[in-house]
């Protein structure tokens, strides 16, 4: 489930007009003629032998002997990339070989390795209970985890020691918060149906603009209401504010959820109701928060972009349509 996750992610964040996308899936699946597409593939063996444009994979094994002129998206058990990467290499798995060139790394897994040929032009950061550099980080290389052995070089090299596992309860309690939300968002969606509906469709029409829009209009909402807070006028004001913005950031990922849950049965030929619409989409966009490191990048993702749908969305609610029937 946690690899799939990834690539269910990318759905999301890919708009609905995109035609320049290869989907491969299978038990065993090999790349060995060029595809000068991007790529999505998932499976329980994926080797990449020729060149792609792009690659999002997701597998048991997965092994990169070609070059990839932009980006790679990996997730699984065992990852060895040796191809050279023309972007970024954004990967978590157990096992984690990096043996190719790339632009910048974010890693995160059990153990992690950049090989002596590897080249990263700019910046890597790496989570892991092991990690290991011999190769080449040109600018910085930030490292957390439980071991690290550095023989390799970077311009900037930051190491800090993770701690070890706290008790059972931060974990408990970000279960039983989870659960709060998924309820909160059943009831939401009964109560304000039209809401969600024009949010879930700025969502999925303009997921890109809307992350980026969303990030900044909340740092620009923030700035504002500490400057309204600063006058004694303008106190009861930002205090006002101030809670309505948080509830906005609090239901953010609520509409996102329901969004990247109406994408997967869209694309499956799936109508449920919209209750089971959210709950796919929920349980699926916490599985990835609850991923290390990955999990961090996908919270800040889905509150952006959930913001901007959201302000966007509160110009005109429109009738409920996307995902189908009622629950």
């Amino acid at each position: 489930m946690k690899h799939l996750a990834v690539i269910i992610l990318v759905l999301l964040l890919i708009p609905s007009g995109a035609q320049a996308l290869t989907f491969l899936g299978g038990d065993q699946q090999v790349i060995d003629t060029p595809i000068p597409d991007d790529v999505v593939a998932s499976g329980g063996s994926v080797t990449v032998s020729a060149p792609v444009d792009s690659l999002t994979v997701a597998g048991g094994t997965v092994r990169v002997d070609a070059p990839v002129a932009g980006d790679i998206i990996a997730a699984g058990g065992t990852l060895i990339l040796n191809g050279d990467v023309g972007g970024k290499v954004l990967a978590a798995g157990g096992e984690i070989e990096l043996n190719g060139n790339a632009t910048n790394a974010l890693v995160t897994g059990g153990t992690v390795r950049i090989g002596e040929d590897a080249v990263i032009e700019r910046d890597a950061f790496i989570s892991a209970g092991e990690v290991t550099n011999a190769g080449s980080v040109l600018r910085n290389l930030t490292v957390s985890g439980g071991t690290f052995s550095n023989t390799g070089t970077a311009g900037n090299v930051t190491f800090e020691e993770q701690e070890e596992p706290g008790p059972l309860l931060p974990g408990l309690f970000s279960v039983l918060l989870a659960i709060g939300f998924l309820i909160l968002g059943l009831i939401l969606i009964r109560i304000f149906p039209d809401l969600f509906a024009a949010v879930v469709r700025q969502v999925e029409g303009s997921p890109i603009l809307l992350t980026v829009l969303g990030f900044v209009a909340i740092v620009v909402s923030a700035i504002i209401l500490l400057i309204v807070a600063v006058t004694i006028i303008g106190l009861p004001l930002a205090l006002v504010g101030g809670l309505l913005f948080i509830v906005a950031l609090m239901l953010s990922s609520l509409f996102v959820a329901y969004a990247l849950g109406d994408v997967i049965a869209s694309r499956a030929g799936w109508k449920p109701g919209r209750a089971w619409i959210f709950v796919l989409g929920f349980v699926i966009l916490q599985i990835l928060i609850f991923i290390p490191l990955l999990g961090a990048i996908v919270q800040v993702v889905a509150v952006s972009l959930g913001y901007g749908g959201l302000l966007y969305a509160l110009r005109s609610v429109c009738p409920f349509r996307a995902g189908g029937g009622g629950a």
